[in-house]
């Protein structure tokens, strides 16, 4: 199963997703279940408890942290030695279907973030293209310049860049992938108050 790269990882938590994990052990033949964010980290985690050679067997995601933490505590965390990929499954899926929490297969999400990413590069690009970015960088210069005068702290570059980045995914949300209006997205990352 494949682990979200950097990029995707920052996008699954910029909308706050929470995952809802299988792991197993093909060694001891053990399985547990976790919530996450990050399915990297919570591997690693993993493979420290239950065996070096622990994989991710099922992901879903889910609408937020806390539906997966919720549905991962409904589901229990306590398993027999002897309990199966299969049967942890099933009671995830009788779980969710009991607190009404939909689940997202892990392969469609990722899929769909990759789409969605591909839809900001080409946010950016437009951007580029009608001089947003560059009066970004001119208004971004401007408000460091001028803290920097008063003495006061200013958020760097690469927050604000980001910023940006979350402004146009937004945006291209809203419009369902089609081309976003940003007229006064500066304003609204880099307000002259």
């Amino acid at each position: 199963m494949e682990i979200p790269s950097r990029q995707e990882r920052e996008w699954l938590m910029a909308f706050q997703l929470g995952a809802v994990y299988v792991v197993w052990s093909p060694a001891n033949t053990r399985c547990a279940i976790g919530a996450t964010q990050d399915l990297g980290k919570a591997l690693a985690a993993q493979r420290r408890s239950i065996g070096r050679d622990a994989q991710l067997a099922r992901v879903w995601w889910l609408s937020s942290l806390e539906a997966a933490l919720d549905l991962a505590a409904a589901v229990g965390t306590a398993l027999a030695s002897t309990t199966t990929v299969e049967e942890i499954e099933s009671r995830i899926r009788e779980a969710a279907r009991r607190l009404g929490i939909p689940l997202a297969e892990h392969d469609v999400t990722l899929a769909r973030v990759r789409s969605a990413l591909a839809r900001l590069d080409h946010g950016l690009e437009l951007a580029k293209s009608r001089g947003v970015l560059s009066f970004f960088n001119s208004r971004y210069r401007f408000l460091r310049e001028k803290a920097v005068a008063a003495g006061q702290p200013f958020q760097s570059y690469g927050m604000a860049y980001n910023r940006l980045k979350a402004e146009i995914a937004k945006r291209l949300a809203e419009r369902d992938g089609r081309l976003p209006d940003l007229s006064g997205i500066v304003d609204v990352i880099l307000p002259l108050k």
